[in-house]
């Protein structure tokens, strides 16, 4: 690979990782307006979210059996394709189609950006790979304040989600082959459920604080733009959190972490259940919620073995629940007052929590 592809590849990488971020936080601002917009309710809606989830979990599958023919060009044409339906706001159906398009572009992008500029810079790869995700949280942090900049408008906020995907389609055109071959298996796989479980319910519950915990503001009180200027806080929070890991990676144990964001997110959601202020409460929960998925992330990497699978079957399980979690939750939201979303985030992570604290001894083992 010449020097210029791989300026490109990381180019069009950090970029495309912008949009990623971007993609993870901007539903939970526009999932009220289009509720207002199509006469939904939350439960209704929030099937958007999931769609989307199952969108990119669809094309991480997809990856994983069609590395080499899937790249940056199908990730960047599909979420160009679903950035645009999800503007044009024609009918409910053509947005959930875009929904999902949007989420399968998302999953070719994360899928294939982290093992190509792995594999590009060679000794510099992690490296680059930490600057990719560090990014992406940028993109979190700038999409709801781009939102509001916008007058809180799906349409014109989507737009420019297409505009910005599909410059970074022609300029992935000028760069070379980037693919790498599928590495060969390089150990037995064992699989362990409930290390898989526990990468799911946390996936699954930030899934659930990004996608829903706006419109769960509104519903206790909060107005849209206020709800939406605290997702940005929240992934303030979020950013410090993964810049924390960088420094106490070798020091803690993963599990050790799954454990402490478990509790953290319980204690904050018990905190506006009894009265608390959630302006102050809900953007820390931003904190718990940047250590989950390395918590249980690399707990499953010690945990199953050296075989080139458990990364993508660890992708699997917490899209599983990013998928699931947030139809649970919005099917019940409606039936438990202004704080319903929190009195269930404060009981999942309380049964959580347990089974941590019971799986703890077998899993913080070395």
């Amino acid at each position: 690979m010449n020097t210029g592809t791989k300026f490109l590849l990381l180019a069009t990488g950090l970029a495309a990782f912008v949009l990623l971020g971007m993609a993870q936080a901007i539903f939970g601002p526009v999932l009220p307006s289009y509720a207002k917009t199509f006469g939904l309710d939350v439960s209704s809606v929030g099937w958007l979210l999931s769609l989307f989830w199952g969108g990119c979990l669809a094309a991480v599958i997809a990856v994983y059996f069609l590395p080499t023919q899937l790249g940056p060009k199908s990730g960047l044409a599909l979420a160009a394709i679903g950035t645009a339906l999800l503007a044009l706001m024609n009918n409910w159906a053509l947005v959930l189609l875009g929904g999902t398009l949007f989420g399968a572009g998302y999953g070719v992008l994360a899928a294939v950006y982290n093992p190509r500029v792995l594999s590009a810079y060679g000794a510099r790869g992690p490296a680059m790979m930490s600057l990719l995700n560090a990014i992406f949280t940028l993109g979190a942090i700038a999409a709801p304040q781009i939102f509001l900049a916008f007058n809180s408008d799906p349409a014109l906020t989507f737009w420019l989600f297409t505009a910005f995907a599909g410059l970074i389609f022609v300029a992935t055109t000028m760069m070379g082959d980037t693919r790498v071959q599928a590495q060969a298996e390089t150990g037995p796989l064992r699989i362990d459920w409930p290390v898989l479980g526990f990468a799911a319910l946390g996936i699954g519950m930030e899934a659930s604080l990004v996608g829903l915990g706006p419109t769960a503001l509104v519903i206790a009180g909060q107005s849209e733009a206020q709800a939406t200027a605290l997702l940005s806080l929240f992934f303030i929070a979020y950013l410090i959190a993964r810049l924390t890991i960088v420094f106490i990676a070798n020091l803690v144990p993963a599990f050790f972490l799954y454990i402490g964001a478990t509790a953290m997110t319980a204690a904050l959601a018990a905190g506006i259940v009894l009265g608390g202020d959630p302006t102050i409460l809900f953007p820390l929960l931003g904190f718990g919620c940047g250590l989950f998925f390395y918590g249980g992330y690399l707990t499953g990497l010690a945990r199953m073995g050296p075989s080139t699978r458990v990364s993508a079957i660890m992708l699997g399980a917490g899209l599983c629940g990013a998928i699931v979690q947030p139809i649970v939750v919005t099917q019940a939201l409606g039936h438990l007052g202004p704080n319903g979303f929190f009195y269930i985030v404060l009981g999942m992570t309380s049964l959580l929590l347990v089974a941590a604290l019971l799986a703890a001894p077998r899993l913080l083992r070395r």
